[in-house]
């Protein structure tokens, strides 16, 4: 067995999306003088790898502690996209020969976006899906998706349809994913449970690939 993370480390001041506040991580106890060692956290929500709840962007939807335990967890497939690099849109014609109805609890979007993490670049011109791609996916009845970029939108779209079509269908978004690259093409199951927030719109998650 193979485990594969697929988590960014969370550090003071990484960057995150536009309008969000920076990480801060402040030392709260002292080992030598407390005689024990810990931090406070302070972070939005959607900072870095991270999940989406539908009440996200929807009124009356299930907040992250809601959300069934099962929507985080299962197998899962990792599609080669890195043609549509650079603010291309990912379509249903792009989708629908890797991934069949039923055959996935989970797909992860593989752009190649990871490797601007941590500069500005990250935050402009990257890919997403289409309208017809979220609702191809929507209809092949996966539980969730994930992408290696800062939106499963593109960054050219209006009013985030995607994320409306998915978490309107209760399919949970995993955003800022790293390392898609060594699961591409591979079967493995997914792991990425979030913190149990009440009322949350989204958790900090640490999501893992597991390759038998």
């Amino acid at each position: 067995m193979k485990i594969v993370d697929l988590t960014a480390v969370i550090k003071a001041d990484s960057l995150v999306f536009p309008g969000y506040v920076r990480p801060a991580i402040l030392k709260w106890t002292d080992l030598e003088k407390h005689g024990y060692y810990s931090n406070l956290l302070y972070m939005v929500e959607h900072t870095l790898t991270h999940v989406d709840s539908p009440a996200h962007f929807l009124k009356n939807a299930n907040t992250i502690d809601e959300v069934p335990l099962n929507h985080f967890v299962g197998r899962a497939a990792a599609i080669d996209l890195r043609s549509k690099k650079e603010d291309g849109f990912i379509t249903k014609a792009d989708l629908q020969e890797y991934i069949k109805k039923d055959e996935n609890d989970i797909v992860l979007l593989y752009t190649g976006w990871e490797e601007y993490m941590g500069r500005e670049e990250y935050f402009a011109n990257y890919p997403g899906l289409s309208k017809d791609g979220a609702e191809f996916l929507r209809d092949v009845n996966v539980k969730a998706v994930g992408i290696d970029g800062p939106d499963i939108d593109n960054y050219k779209s209006k009013g985030f349809p995607a994320h409306k079509i998915l978490l309107g269908a209760g399919i949970v978004i995993y955003e800022g994913l790293i390392n898609l690259g060594e699961i591409s093409g591979k079967k493995f199951n997914f792991v990425g449970l979030p913190l149990k927030i009440h009322m949350g719109s989204a958790s900090p998650v640490r999501a893992v690939a597991i390759i038998e």
